[in-house]
């Protein structure tokens, strides 16, 4: 009996496993995530969908630049709410986050926290220098525009 229950469990397990791999993002946290003094070494922020190729070319940008460059934080975004496609979306870039997905407040209060004049174009990056300055870029990223507000060399 308890081997017909045992892949079953299993499953359950995996699908708890996979569920943890974002934080929902509400809007307080979006305004603490988005804060430049809360970042103490060169992050960028990236927020992204599952249907943005653009999105998915700065991931794959991102996750080079960080097999480069150590000291380089990135933090993921999906601006869309959790679902089982999101994960393995995610995960063949191999960046160790933290990641976040959109939460339960509304889509538009959070989009709003995370910046009042943000039109809601993605994909939309926030880059920290470390030091107190924050950067915002709509659109493809560069690795010279990266270096430039980051102060590091890839």
């Amino acid at each position: 009996m308890m081997r017909r229950f045992l892949p079953v469990v299993l499953l359950v397990a995996a699908g708890s496993l996979a569920a943890a791999e974002f934080t929902p993002l509400d809007r307080i946290e979006a305004q603490r995530l988005l804060s430049a003094d809360k970042h103490r070494q060169p992050t960028v922020v990236t927020l992204w969908s599952s249907d943005c190729g653009y999105c998915k070319a700065n991931l794959k940008l991102l996750s080079s630049l960080t097999r480069n460059n150590r000291k380089l934080r990135v933090i993921t975004v999906a601006a869309e709410p959790e679902n089982a496609h999101l994960w393995p979306m995610l995960s063949r870039y191999g960046l160790a986050g933290p990641h976040y997905a959109y939460g339960s407040d509304s889509p538009e209060a959070i989009s709003y926290a995370i910046d009042p004049n943000w039109g809601g174009e993605l994909p939309r990056t926030f880059l920290f220098d470390g030091a107190g300055r924050k950067e915002r870029i709509s659109g493809v990223l560069t690795a010279p525009a990266i270096e430039k507000a980051t102060g590091l060399r890839f």
